[in-house]
């Protein structure tokens, strides 16, 4: 196999090297200082950290090889951190290592609870924290039923900013290329 591209990636990206890199960037929310100065090794870099989890043994060694090959150290321990996350600790750490499958499965999800929680009326609404809020100010602590509503609405708001970061991945693979990856 020849080495990755941006060709191999489910994003329509920029022609320059410079608009590749700043996409990739909000894409994998690389900080930019860590891409001053970077070029096409860098882009085949972050594309090898993109699509490591879903590589051949031999692909992924060729992978190593080209993060490595970046110049600037911290970039590297960047780049390694994350592709080491999201093929063995939690893919969720950067969605943008999500197949279209697996992508289109967590909105699913994330669309389900949301709606679960809508049909049981479970929601945090001006009314009802205000009234929390005057209780545990009268009480001067929080009831036992008080911290569940509160893990319920972290719950909740946790689900839909997922939601959100599913549905913002979505948004830059809406013009999707056909890929052997993805």
């Amino acid at each position: 196999m020849t080495n990755v591209t941006t060709k191999d990636l489910s994003y329509r990206l920029p022609t320059t090297t410079q608009e590749q890199l700043t996409k990739l960037a909000q894409i994998t929310s690389i900080p930019k200082n860590l891409l001053v100065g970077a070029g096409e090794k860098e882009v085949e870099a972050i594309c090898y950290m993109i699509l490591y989890r879903h590589l051949s043994q031999h692909q992924r060694g060729e992978g190593m090889k080209a993060i490595r090959s970046v110049n600037k150290r911290a970039l590297v321990g960047e780049l390694i951190n994350r592709t080491l996350d999201t093929t063995f600790v939690n893919p969720q750490w950067g969605i943008w290592s999500l197949t279209n499958d697996e992508l289109k499965s967590d909105i699913k999800l994330h669309n389900q609870l949301n709606t679960m929680a809508s049909m049981i009326g479970v929601g945090a609404s001006a009314a009802s924290t205000k009234d929390i809020l005057k209780k545990i100010t009268e009480q001067k602590k929080i009831s036992s039923k008080n911290w569940i509503t509160f893990v319920i609405w972290g719950c909740i708001y946790f689900n839909a900013k997922e939601l959100e970061k599913a549905s913002n991945e979505k948004d830059h693979r809406s013009t999707l290329n056909s890929s052997r990856f993805f």
